[in-house]
């Protein structure tokens, strides 16, 4: 049975617009999360992140997870 894979990613612009109504810039954002700025733009454009990553980004803008993230499956990893 092939493993399943999934990707953590933003609901739409929910990541961005939840970091600016708690007033926070990107870097401020991405500091107090743990992760670059370049980082943290590419996770509010829908690129995925691990568990840990999006639970911080919630926990910082006070938002929960699953109202930020959506689980994606991304189907059975082809091994070559």
């Amino acid at each position: 049975m092939p493993k399943k894979y999934y990707r953590i990613v933003s609901k739409g612009d929910a990541v961005r617009r939840a970091r600016i109504v708690a007033g926070l810039t990107s870097v401020d954002c991405a500091v107090a999360v743990g992760v670059s700025r370049p980082m943290l733009s590419s996770i509010e454009n829908g690129a995925g992140t691990s568990v840990t990553t999006a639970h911080k980004i919630a926990d910082v803008v006070g938002k929960t997870f699953e109202g930020l993230f959506e689980i994606v499956d991304v189907g059975p990893k082809r091994v070559r």
